[in-house]
């Protein structure tokens, strides 16, 4: 059975720590990225299947990270799960036209979040390492400078 691998980006260390948790003893590899910076860290050496992204982060916000990944070629096809206590339509829209594959409010049971990742990992084929070595996987886009 091939792997399943998470990048999750949160700036919620508690939550980040416990979601990771959670999902490594679901059979995830996961990768934990503190917010915009260290989530363009994280993709130099960790190639997911799938991003658990945090809408609302300090600084960068997730709608421009999943913009950026979305206009990169290594990263456009990795399916983006928003995570979100933002419960209007517009908002909900404002994610899945930033990239974002599907949304997931919070607060939502840990078993929900195992699902959505799991639907979402299996939808394309991994991405290769070698197709990840163009460069790109270091570049910080402007937005977070």
């Amino acid at each position: 059975m091939e792997e399943k691998k998470v990048l999750i980006v949160d700036d919620n260390v508690a939550l980040l720590e416990l979601i990771g948790k959670f999902l490594t003893g679901c059979g995830w590899k996961v990768c934990l990225a503190r917010g915009g910076r260290d989530c363009w860290q994280q993709l130099g050496n960790f190639h997911p299947q799938v991003i658990l992204l945090d809408m609302l982060l300090s600084g960068t916000s997730g709608f421009e990270i999943a913009q950026s990944l979305k206009k990169l070629h290594p990263y456009r096809d990795i399916p983006i799960l928003a995570m979100t206590g933002l419960y209007a339509r517009h908002d909900i829209t404002k994610c899945l036209r930033a990239g974002c594959s599907d949304v997931l409010l919070k607060p939502f049971r840990l078993t929900v979040l195992n699902e959505f990742l799991t639907r979402l990992a299996k939808q394309i084929p991994s991405p290769k390492p070698e197709a990840m070595d163009t460069g790109l996987a270091t570049h910080v886009p402007e937005v977070l400078h």
